[in-house]
């Protein structure tokens, strides 16, 4: 798997195996009883968490060969399916009620592939949950440090980019909390 792949069974149980878990944990919260779809969904362990806490069918999708491979071995279950394609396969999903997709926008060149269709398959009510890494400093044409990022936003940059297809945006930080030795 490729440097951006994240897998909880790797053994890793620090900074990065929190940061992955925390945002399919929060996102739990609001997909009880829905049908969901995950862009992106890498390894698996995140579509598997979401039905596990309630949501009613998850349907992961990644581009990957090797991931979809990966989620289907370790994290096929009943209500969980997994498709190795493009993000666009979302139109092919069905009606959804959630779509998840983290850290997965800053990779495109044009993160309209994702919002549309994301847009496309949720019916009134729907919920886009979705994270990126947020720009600290430059602007949005400066290449980000990250290899594997096309471009990165500020909160104000994101806020315009998602209002073109949903218009209720309410915006959640994650922060890492570390433990410092008492003095």
């Amino acid at each position: 798997m490729d440097l951006e792949r994240f897998k909880p069974e790797s053994g890793s149980r620090g900074e990065l195996h929190a940061q992955h878990l925390a945002r399919y944990e929060f996102a739990s919260r609001y997909t009880t009883g829905k049908r969901v779809v995950d862009a992106a969904c890498g390894a698996g362990y995140g579509s598997a968490l979401l039905r596990r806490r309630g949501a009613s069918s998850v349907t992961g999708i990644d581009l990957s060969e090797e991931a979809i491979a990966h989620a289907k071995e370790h994290y096929a279950a009943e209500g969980v399916d997994f498709l190795c394609g493009d993000i666009a396969l979302l139109g092919t999903t069905g009606p959804a009620d959630c779509v998840v997709s983290f850290e997965t926008i800053e990779h495109l060149d044009d993160p309209e592939t994702l919002l549309v269709p994301a847009h496309g398959v949720l019916g009134p009510g729907g919920l886009f949950i979705v994270s990126t890494p947020v720009r600290r400093g430059g602007s949005l044409s400066d290449r980000p440090a990250n290899p594997f990022h096309a471009r990165e936003w500020n909160g104000g940059e994101f806020d315009n980019l998602l209002s073109r297809h949903f218009p209720v945006r309410r915006f959640f930080h994650q922060y890492v909390w570390r433990k410092r030795p008492y003095p």
